[in-house]
Order: C-alpha cells, then sequence, then structure tokens
C-alpha cells in the first residue's frame, strides 16, 4: 500500500518564516519611532528653544577687547542633536580667532550647538573694536536638525543688543598745544558760575547761602544744615565743528577718523576744565539720520554722551558743506573747526565768521600740507598722522 508524500516544513523553514517575521517586526518598529520624532520635532523642535546674544559692556574705546554672550536655552525634554547659531553685524568689530567666522561686507557668525533636554548653554567670544562707530544686533538666525539628523528646521529669534565703541583719545602730550590755545582765550575773558545740574557734594551751611542750594534730606539725616555744592563752569563756551565729508577714499578715511579722535580728546579736556562746549559735525548721526550735534554740554557727567555722540558720526561723500555748521551770532563762543579739508575757500569762510575772534583751526594730514594764507585772528595748526 502506497504511502502519501509528507509535505510538512522542516525546522529549517520554520525558522527562515520567524526570522523574516521578527525582521518585519523590527523595521515597522523602526518605521513607527521614524515617524514619531519626525513627528514630534515639526510639533515641538521651536518650544522652549531661547537664544539670547548680548553684548557684556555698553561701550568700549577703539583697540579695545570686549566680550559678546550667546546663551541658548533649551527648556523641553526632547534633545536637540545640532543647533546652529548665526548672526551678523559690521566688521568694524573683528572676533578673535578666524574659526566660525567669516569676513566680507560684514562679519558674520555661525556657532554650532548640542543641547539636552531642560539644558542652558552659555559661550563668551572676544572681539576687538577695531573702528569707532554705534553697533547693533537685531536677529540671529537658527538651524535645528531632528534626532537622525533627517530634517532641517530654520527659524529666527529676535535680539535687541547695541555697543558703542568710542573715538581713541590722542595722546595727552599733542593736544596739549591746541588745548593750551584754547584755554588761553577762554580765561582772557574768564567769568565763572556755578552749574546747577552739575553735583559735586556736600557742605555746611554757611550765612549767605542760597536757601534753593539746602539739601533737605541730608540736613534730616545729620541734624545740621547742609548745602549741595555744584561744579563751577567758565561762561565762555567753546563749540567744536567736525568736518567728515569723504568716506572709503585711501587718504580720506583716516584723516577724518583722526579728526574725530582729536574733537573727542579737546571735548573732554574741556569739560573736566569747566568750559561748557558744543560739538556739530555734517556727518551723519546713524541713530536719528540727522548731521550730528550736541548744542550744550557741561560737566564730567556730560562726558559720556558726547564720546557716545562721536561714535555715532558717520562720514559719508556728498554731505552738507562744513562752512553750514559754525556758530554765528553769538559773541561770547570760541570756535574750534577740524578738518583735513585744505582748501582756502573754506579758511576765508572760517575767519569771515570768526571776525575779531580767536578761533582755532585744526588740518589733520599725512606727509604733506599746503600751507594755506592767514586770514583774521584764526589761529591754525597742522597736525600730522
Amino acid at each position: 500500500m502506497l504511502r502519501k508524500p509528507c509535505f510538512s516544513p522542516s525546522p529549517c523553514l520554520r525558522k527562515i518564516g520567524l526570522s523574516d517575521m521578527a525582521a518585519l517586526l523590527i523595521l515597522l518598529l523602526l518605521a513607527a519611532l521614524f515617524f514619531l520624532q519626525s513627528f514630534l520635532y515639526d510639533k515641538l523642535w521651536g518650544k522652549g528653544l531661547e537664544t539670547k546674544i548680548t553684548f557684556r559692556e555698553e561701550y568700549a574705546t577703539e583697540d579695545d577687547t570686549a566680550v559678546l554672550t550667546e546663551v541658548i536655552v533649551n527648556d523641553k525634554l526632547l534633545p536637540l542633536p545640532v543647533v546652529e547659531i548665526d548672526f551678523h553685524m559690521d566688521k568694524g568689530l573683528r572676533f578673535l580667532g578666524e574659526a566660525n567666522t567669516s569676513v566680507s561686507d560684514r562679519s558674520y557668525r555661525r556657532d554650532v550647538f548640542t543641547l539636552g533636554p531642560r539644558q542652558k548653554i552659555t559661550r563668551t567670544l572676544e572681539f576687538q573694536c577695531a573702528r569707532r562707530g554705534y553697533y547693533r544686533i537685531d536677529q540671529a538666525g537658527m538651524d535645528v536638525r531632528n534626532l537622525l539628523l533627517t530634517k532641517k528646521y530654520v527659524g529666527a529669534s529676535r535680539q535687541d543688543t547695541d555697543f558703542y565703541v568710542l573715538p581713541r583719545p590722542v595722546p595727552a602730550q599733542r593736544v596739549q598745544i591746541p588745548f593750551s590755545q584754547i584755554m588761553g582765550s577762554v580765561l582772557s575773558r574768564k567769568k565763572v558760575y556755578d552749574d546747577p545740574f552739575e553735583f559735586a557734594g556736600l557742605r555746611d551751611y554757611a550765612r549767605g547761602d542760597p536757601m534753593k542750594y539746602i539739601n533737605w534730606k541730608a540736613s534730616a539725616k545729620t541734624g545740621e544744615l547742609l548745602v549741595n555744592m555744584h561744579e563751577s563752569t567758565l561762561s565762555q563756551k567753546v563749540a567744536v565743528v567736525v568736518d567728515l565729508e569723504g568716506s572709503g577714499v585711501q587718504q580720506a578715511d583716516p584723516l577724518n577718523e583722526e579728526a574725530v579722535r582729536i574733537a573727542s580728546t579737546l571735548c573732554v579736556r574741556l569739560l573736566e576744565a569747566g568750559v561748557q562746549v558744543g560739538a556739530w559735525s555734517n556727518g551723519v548721526d546713524v541713530l536719528t539720520g540727522e548731521p550730528m550735534a550736541v548744542p550744550e554740554a557741561s560737566g564730567q557727567g556730560s562726558v559720556l554722551a558726547l564720546r557716545k555722540a562721536f561714535a555715532c558720526a558717520k562720514a559719508a561723500n556728498g554731505l552738507e558743506p562744513v562752512e553750514n555748521f559754525l556758530p554765528s551770532g553769538e559773541e561770547d563762543v570760541l570756535c574750534v573747526l577740524v578738518s583735513r579739508n585744505q582748501r582756502e575757500e573754506l579758511a576765508k569762510a572760517f575767519a569771515e565768521q570768526a571776525g575779531k575772534r580767536e578761533w582755532l583751526q585744526i588740518v589733520p594730514y599725512r606727509e604733506s600740507y599746503q600751507e594755506l594764507p592767514q586770514f583774521g585772528c584764526v589761529h591754525r595748526l597742522y597736525w600730522e598722522i
């Protein structure tokens, strides 16, 4: 009797079937995890992600080294394996070291972070203040990758940080010559009065002191009458006018920058000496869009504000003639004009405006200068850089 053939699978075939089933389950699980992480990152990549870029100081002086701080926070349980932060600013600020930085028309910076759940990273970046000016960062870009690095998310974070690079003071021994000339003219018409806006300390009340100067709060604490002391200011005013016509030319740019340094240093010295100062320029204030103007400053408390004004003055081509900014109609004003321009027409206009007053013209130059004729009572000083 013939027996029917047996077609039951062998143990080997059963093993292959189980392995395929396990592999399929693993693939399905991986696919589910892939789609799950994609879904989670699509929905949550930007949640709790914050970037803050700030200048550590408010200002510095040309050639100083300052610090920029980057703070990035991932305030969620989802890790961020790659986060790229990029921002740009004027190339007058130069990061120390070339890594992660490229410089063309501006200075561009890109930094990469890896953030775990609920993590905060702080990084400090040193930079050199290579050029006077006002600098601002308004926005930082963000590129974020998901867990498997298969997708990129792009966003931006609004920033609000600014920084002043103040003009570098010129050497004291060099500025002493024009300063002495100015003070000689000022002191020849000396009249001193107290500036009520410049507080200089307290002293005991003396008979004849005005009642308005009594500091009632301090007197109540001590039980004795005390009066406010104020810094003295010379009645003669000094107007400093800076010509910033011309930019980007091999000679004009360094001469204009030196003119700003001379003017700023003179103003500081005059304020420290108790002289009331005003500063004007045909250079445009980058914050207002108007020509720079500080009509009145007095006392050492005005030094920083005046230096910031000079930091914001921008040289350019096609500016108004500097003659339009010379003071007129005020007999007690001594004017100092700082201009690289060696036009005879400018020298004549300056002397005509000065009349019988002994005004001062400072002419920065490099290598050589043209000796201008003497006009009126104007003193002229040629300043080599």
